[in-house]
């Protein structure tokens, strides 16, 4: 008795071989260990998403001691978060002015 092989079992099988064999590569390319990674993935230790930036600053973060803050200090701190916000507006508006007047520059 002879089985018959699908296209679908090929692609299978082909992937089955073709994606490890690639991450290996990709690994490698990227400074690491592709078969160590692979093996740690098989064995569950690791997985395939890296942590991501708001990962590691959730895991970096500090816990503040609950401490009440005083109203005028807290009153400070609003006053001078919005004055940074409108400085920063302030020079978002000046750098867009600056590359207007450089392009126009260039272009004469």
């Amino acid at each position: 008795m002879r089985f018959k092989v699908t296209g679908f079992t090929r692609f299978i099988l082909i992937m089955i071989v073709l994606v490890p064999l690639a991450y290996v590569i990709a690994s490698y390319y990227n400074g690491k260990d592709g078969i160590e990674e692979l093996k740690k993935l098989v064995k569950g230790q690791t997985s395939l998403i890296s942590p991501t930036k708001v990962d590691t600053l959730e895991k970096e973060a500090v816990v503040l001691p609950s401490e009440k803050v005083d109203k005028d200090t807290y009153r400070k701190l609003l006053l001078d978060n919005e004055s940074l916000k409108d400085s920063l507006v302030d020079k978002e508006l000046k750098i867009r002015e600056l590359e207007r007047n450089l392009k126009l520059c260039k272009g004469k």
